[in-house]
């Protein structure tokens, strides 16, 4: 859950692990307490600590893409600038910067109520009344907009993990470490994927070029006295070390089903 943290329009969350708790009744004579049912989710790093992350969570981080240690930098510079706002509206008269502000935002309208009046040559009063009133639901239909926005990307990561889940089995295999990788780097999921199992695919190209090797070998034997096999393809190697043109390759290789 998120809730805004000393007056400064900075986000902190806090997560309480969800414990789900069962109705069941205990067996007459048994001393027993009823089981709690353990909470279905994931860990993930936050300030630099692992806290648990229910599982129908998990899509408003990944779309957020959270990064705690710039909040929590974030936070105090923003402690700062709220005691510099104190400071400047005492000196001006005022007993808080909220005041402060306030009377700010009301000079600043007055002033805009006036150029408008000004540039359309009507009194002041018909801005007020007409115009204003329209500003101000087209402000409350634009925040409206911006939290369906928020919402449709929220359905769309959803829809992309059973997406991805059907298209890699081994998907949720991996899926901690993927959501992991794309909250810390802000990685589109099929990228983080392709990028958590690279080794392994690696790993499992090399053993079959091995394999392969293995059978020439065998075939070679059955035919000719000689050693063969010496050609045999090399896999080894690892993502870190290829080229960004064979990342690419290697990535749209993972996309065709190819490795």
């Amino acid at each position: 859950m998120e809730e805004t943290a000393n007056h400064s329009g900075v986000e902190e969350v806090t997560e309480v692990p969800e414990v789900i708790e069962t109705n069941e009744t205990p067996i007459e004579g048994s001393d027993s307490p009823p089981q709690e049912e353990t909470p279905r989710g994931i860990n993930v790093k936050y300030n630099k600590e692992e806290r648990f992350v229910p599982e129908d969570e998990v899509p408003t981080w990944v779309q957020k893409g959270l990064n705690y240690d710039k909040v929590s930098e974030k936070a105090q510079q923003a402690e700062r600038y709220q005691q510099n706002l104190d400071r400047i509206a005492k000196f001006y008269g005022y007993d808080s910067h909220d005041s402060y502000l306030e009377a700010l935002e009301q000079a600043e309208q007055d002033r805009r109520i006036q150029e408008e009046a000004q540039k359309l040559g009507v009194d002041e009063e018909v801005i007020r009344t007409h115009l204003q009133p329209m500003q101000e639901k087209l402000s409350k239909y634009e925040k409206e907009m911006q939290t369906i926005r928020e919402q449709e990307n929220l359905r769309m990561v959803e829809s992309q993990i059973q997406t991805l889940s059907a298209k890699y089995p081994d998907f949720g295999k991996h899926q901690n470490a993927i959501i992991q990788m794309s909250i810390d780097k802000g990685y589109d999921l099929e990228d983080a994927y392709i990028l958590t199992t690279h080794q392994e695919r690696l790993n499992a190209a090399k053993q079959e070029a091995q394999r392969e090797t293995l059978k020439n070998i065998q075939r070679n034997a059955d035919s000719s006295t000689g050693f063969l096999g010496e050609d045999a393809p090399d896999q080894d190697g690892s993502y870190a070390s290829m080229s960004a043109a064979d990342r690419k390759a290697f990535r749209e290789r993972v996309k065709r089903g190819e490795l």
